[in-house]
């Protein structure tokens, strides 16, 4: 029973496989939808099919119409996800060059290992033209994800919003195997991968070598490590024996002390001399720590 179930799924995925499917929307240049609007092979016998309304740049169509009229045309075998309703959208006729550049910037300055494919970007109404003078604006942690939405405000203060898409690859970092708590992540426990930008909870790790972590909370192997699951790794444990400087140019003098705190590089933490005297240092390094 098993096996005959898996291989009916084989059968219907393999079936939609071979289907064309359909868009939920389709953008077009004209006032009316031509035959290779959606099927780009039928250029060379292309017809219309409908027509825009007067003053109108949208038109939806029932799903099962257009299968149907694309079967009339020769066209057979299309299927769509979406029940209901296709769109078909006039695509504004708009310098798309400023938004697009502004959008590219933002994730190659947040991203240090990405390449960008395209972008595209669509205006949530239909547009003649642009504004002559405007600025533009993204959603809190919009980099997060491949797709959002972003407004350019005009010198009258009026938002325009757009919708956009960034096809593109990215750099990250996934655990080899599980990770306790408190690990230093390296390269013999992380792998770098080069994914398709999708959607990310938070920032994902971008150099585990110029920068040195520590698992925040354990890490499956596989996952994706985000700086949500790390923190600075430790230089100094507490209870750890750390050799602490001070001093100035002309002389230095250091002493063993015992640290009473964990300590990243550059953080204070109270540490205890050999008299029990308790002092303030800064981490410098593995066990290391100066007095300033």
């Amino acid at each position: 029973m098993h096996i005959k179930t898996i291989l009916l799924l084989l059968f219907i995925s393999s079936f939609l496989y071979s289907q064309n499917i359909l868009k939920n929307e389709y953008y077009i240049k004209n006032d009316f939808v031509m035959l290779s609007d959606v099927v780009h092979s039928a250029k060379t016998n292309d017809k219309k099919l409908f027509s825009l309304e007067t003053d109108r740049h949208t038109i939806r169509v029932k799903t099962r119409e257009l299968v149907k009229l694309l079967k009339k045309n020769g066209y057979s075998g299309y299927v769509s996800k979406h029940r209901g309703y296709i769109q078909f959208t006039k695509r504004s006729p708009i310098n798309r060059k400023k938004i697009i550049t502004k959008i590219r910037k933002l994730y190659k300055t947040k991203y240090n290992s990405i390449t960008i494919k395209n972008i595209s970007v669509q205006p949530n109404v239909y547009l003649e033209k642009l504004p002559s003078s405007y600025t533009v604006h993204f959603e809190e942690k919009s980099y997060l994800s491949n797709k959002g939405v972003l407004y350019i405000k005009t010198q009258e203060r009026r938002k325009i919003f757009f919708h956009y898409l960034v096809n593109a690859k990215v750099g990250i970092y996934q655990a080899k195997r599980d990770i306790r708590k408190g690990t230093h992540l390296e390269n013999r426990n992380c792998q770098k991968k080069s994914i398709m930008l999708d959607k990310f909870w938070a920032m994902p790790v971008q150099d585990i070598n110029k920068h040195q972590y520590q698992s925040k909370y354990n890490i499956r192997a596989g996952r994706t490590i985000t700086m949500r699951n790390v923190t600075g790794l430790d230089l100094v444990r507490r209870g750890s024996r750390i050799n602490v400087f001070m001093g100035d140019e002309n002389m230095q003098i250091s002493f063993l002390a015992k640290a009473l705190q964990n300590g990243e590089l550059g953080e204070t933490i109270n540490v205890l001399n050999r008299e029990g005297r308790k002092i303030k240092v800064v981490v410098t390094g593995k066990n290391r720590a100066e007095v300033r």
